[in-house]
């Protein structure tokens, strides 16, 4: 015996009701069968409006005649496939005109009774069983209907009947034996009670039902056909790569039906487990696709979790009060109260100090909850043994399931941790004795986000690192570059870098879908000017996505000034610009005092070596307890690749133009030839061992001579800067004659910082440096006599590029210190 539950969207129309009878034939070929049917989709979505617009004294004519029109164009296009028409269409109309009593009746009295609603609300699954049964009598299959009004006999709340096992089993009793009919057909989502009046077992109930007539079968496989290809490791249309599960315990599939896993009814599960009863949960539109299969022999997961649920429209209720501490009966009390207002109880925890109660309701109950307790905490409150009772809102619960969670170390640990990694805060916790769940009270907001990010740690599927680029220039356009050469590559890691948003210092465009890597500027070129860091921050803020990292490739003050507001708004700051490092002590401290409260990343590898690891060295020595004493070296690889020029008796203003044309300048060389560049690297080396020192502090020597006129713009210092060859040259050819060279030098000492040129002889480490590279030597308790060298090119936007895709991908190695 198999019984197979079919969905609405299984039911949907004429094609999907051809594969059902498909299906049911070819397992009628193997066992006895039978078929369980849901309403064609919508239609008790339609029915339950109707009854609600009877009740209001609005028309529900066109619900009537939609109702209608629905099945009768189903039966119209299966044309010879039902048989006789008329005995079917017959049997339609009166359905139609029940509903129709129906809803007059309920428009009358302006009251629609929980018994009315029931009977209404299972009519759709009725006229569907009528086409199915005509469709199998037609192939001559002979199906045998059964009324669940008589057959699934139910007790209590008419809209959420409670099925009487015993009864069930006895009524099925003839149906069991084994010469009972070969194909039964009945609809789903209903039973009734001792005078067969229609019990609804509640929405997604049709689940239920099959479950129920499976145990009272004594059935060897429960189907639950659906529109998915069975039971995802996360909801899909969160979490993209969310993946079907080949199997899970009936445990498991009842923790996460229970915790909003759509695909079962969370009740569903029970009757089957009672009976070690299969279930299979597969796809109609995807027959030939196995599904997932739900045993008690389940093989352990390969992964800590099994997958992942997410509960919606949640309120979080609290009671607290000093004098609930070591009062018996206290929680007693409190659950009591939520019974007497019918009121579901999602999740319960509670503080070891038992001064307060903590527990999730759903949405709509929450008003109703708060003033439950006050009745029931009346004389604690006005003895001030209560002192608050208060709900919050707009919530959701977030749980990993799984059988391998038992007894295994750090599960809990990367469940937060990952929470963590997307700043999502924790209003709730809760575990079961059983160890096969962990819930967390989140934002609904949050949801997605968390969702998406936790699934990544647990199952390493792809991880979406949405980047918004500022800044595209000579660093910003060949990151660009590098981001679309490596795509592929860091996809088959399981990383994707989708650029959202890029912009230049007029205009910029935002697409939160990803742009083109290769159609990015021509999307750039025709958007209008636009203020673009108040959209990124818009942009985070209202989609709130998991890792949303702002790259500054700029060189731009104003865009240094905001990274605070960028921080607080969610983005993590990944920057090759040098300006807030160092800028102003205090907005310095503004960055990381920022970044630390909402738990963001400012990373900066780039700022004074390109891609060298210059700031994680030091960091690094520093945590490790390391002093270092002294920071020399050459930072700039544009000026060593301009001296090296030189060197080899290329005037000054040509070496100048060839590493403008090669980009291995500032946007503005001055920054480079006047020393400020260099000064801004050694001011950041000195705020990272500590100190409080401001650019003015620093001792800067240009390269060019104190006389000559650098200011003015840019094409006319570039006319004047030739005035100046002969006299460098001069310089650099004495120099050579003394077996020494120029380089331009920057340090760190306990007496200062320092920048300037520096005749060094041949046999120093440093007069080796030259032709785009960059040379820095530390010296510390560690490292003396002989210092840590860094060495290594450090010239080029290609480099530079290089080092901020590190960085970015630093955001995607692990979770936040």
């Amino acid at each position: 015996m198999r019984v197979m539950k079919f969905g609405g969207t299984s039911v949907g129309g004429a094609a999907q009701l051809r594969r059902v009878v498909d299906l049911v034939e070819q397992a009628r070929r193997e066992t006895r069968v039978m078929l369980v049917a849901s309403a064609v989709s919508g239609i008790t979505n339609l029915l339950v409006d109707a009854a609600r617009a009877a009740q209001e004294g609005e028309s529900v004519e066109e619900a009537l005649a939609r109702f209608a029109h629905t099945h009768l164009s189903i039966t119209r296009e299966l044309g010879a496939e039902v048989g006789a028409q008329v005995p079917l269409e017959l049997g339609l109309a009166a359905i139609d005109m029940e509903l129709r009593g129906l809803l007059q009746g309920v428009g009358l009295l302006r009251e629609c009774s929980p018994a009315v609603l029931a009977h209404l609300s299972g009519l759709g699954e009725r006229a569907s069983c009528l086409i199915l049964e005509a469709m199998l009598a037609a192939r001559g299959l002979s199906p045998y209907a059964v009324d669940p009004r008589q057959a699934l006999i139910c007790s209590g709340d008419p809209l959420q009947a409670t099925p009487r096992a015993d009864e069930i089993r006895a009524r099925f009793a003839p149906l069991r034996d084994a010469s009972g009919p070969g194909l039964m057909l009945m609809p789903g989502f209903f039973g009734g009670n001792e005078r067969g009046r229609t019990m609804s077992l509640g929405r997604g109930g049709s689940d239920y039902s099959a479950a129920l007539a499976a145990a009272a079968l004594d059935a060897e496989l429960l189907e639950i056909w659906t529109d998915v290809d069975g039971i995802f490791s996360a909801d899909p249309r969160l979490v993209p790569e969310a993946f079907p599960l080949p199997e899970v315990s009936f445990e498991e599939a009842m923790e996460l039906a229970y915790f909003g896993a759509k695909v079962l009814h969370p009740k569903t599960i029970s009757p089957a487990r009672e009976r070690g009863i299969p279930v299979r949960v597969c796809n109609s539109f995807r027959p030939d696709h196995p599904g997932t299969r739900v045993t008690a022999t389940a093989a352990p997961p390969r992964h800590p979790v099994r997958g992942l649920s997410f509960l919606k429209d949640v309120a979080l209720v609290n009671i607290a009060g000093a004098g609930l501490k070591g009062v018996p009966g206290t929680a007693a009390r409190v659950f009591e109260a939520m019974a007497r207002s019918s009121i579901s109880v999602v999740l319960i925890t509670q503080g070891s100090s038992e001064c307060s109660i903590s527990f999730c309701v759903q949405q709509g109950d929450a008003s109703a909850a708060v003033r439950a307790l006050e009745a029931e905490f009346e004389v604690e409150r006005e003895a001030g043994k209560v002192d608050t009772i208060e709900r919050q809102g707009e919530l959701a619960v977030l749980s990993i399931v799984g059988d391998g969670m038992r007894h295994r170390v750090g599960v809990a640990g990367t469940f937060f941790s990952g929470l963590a990694d997307v700043g999502c805060s924790i209003a709730a916790i809760a575990q079961g004795s059983s160890e096969r769940s962990i819930s967390a009270v989140i934002a609904e907001a949050d949801g997605p986000r968390a969702m998406a990010h936790v699934h990544h740690r647990y199952f390493g599927t792809t991880e979406v690192v949405e980047l918004l680029v500022a800044g595209v220039g000579s660093v910003g356009g060949e990151l660009m570059r590098q981001l679309a050469q490596q795509a592929p590559k860091l996809r088959a890691q399981g990383v994707e870098l989708r650029v959202c948003a890029v912009a230049n210092s007029r205009r910029g465009v935002i697409d939160p879908a990803g742009l083109p890597l290769d159609g990015w500027k021509q999307r750039l070129d025709a958007a209008p000017d636009c203020a673009l860091l108040a959209g990124f921050r818009e942009q985070t803020r209202a989609r709130r996505p998991g890792r949303p990292v702002f790259v500054d490739c700029t060189s731009s003050e104003d865009v240094a000034l905001a990274y605070p507001s960028l921080l607080a708004a969610g983005l993590h700051v990944v920057t090759a610009n040098k300006k807030a490092n160092a800028g102003k002590m205090a907005h310095w401290r503004d960055i990381r005092a920022t970044a630390s409260r909402h738990q963001r990343r400012f990373l900066y590898e780039t700022n004074v070596g390109a891609a060298l690891p210059v700031i994680d060295t030091l960091k690094n020595m520093l945590r490790t307890g390391d002093r270092v004493l002294r920071i020399e070296g050459i930072l700039s690889g544009s000026l060593s690749f301009i001296l090296g020029l030189t060197e080899q008796g290329v005037p000054l203003s040509q070496a100048v133009g060839t590493a403008m044309e090669k980009r291995f300048t500032e946007p503005d060389p001055r920054d480079d030839l006047q020393g400020t560049d260099v000064a801004r690297k050694v001011l950041i080396l000195a705020r990272e061992l500590g100190r409080d020192v401001e650019l003015e502090q620093v001792a800067l020597e240009s390269l060019l001579p104190a006389d000559f006129d650098a200011s003015g713009p840019l094409d006319a210092f570039l006319a004047r800067l030739p005035e100046v060859d002969a006299a460098f040259q001069r310089r650099v050819e004495r120099l050579r004659d003394e077996g020494q060279v120029l380089r331009y030098v920057g340090s760190v000492t306990p007496e200062g910082c320092a920048v300037g040129l520096k005749a060094v002889p041949l046999e120093n480490p440093l007069a080796a440096v030259k032709g785009g590279e960059n040379a820095l030597s530390f010296l510390s308790e560690r490292y003396s006599p002989t210092p840590l060298v860094i060495r290594g090119y450090g010239a080029g936007a290609a480099v530079t590029a290089s080092g901020v895709l590190a960085d970015v991908l630093r955001l995607v190695e692990g979770p936040l210190p």
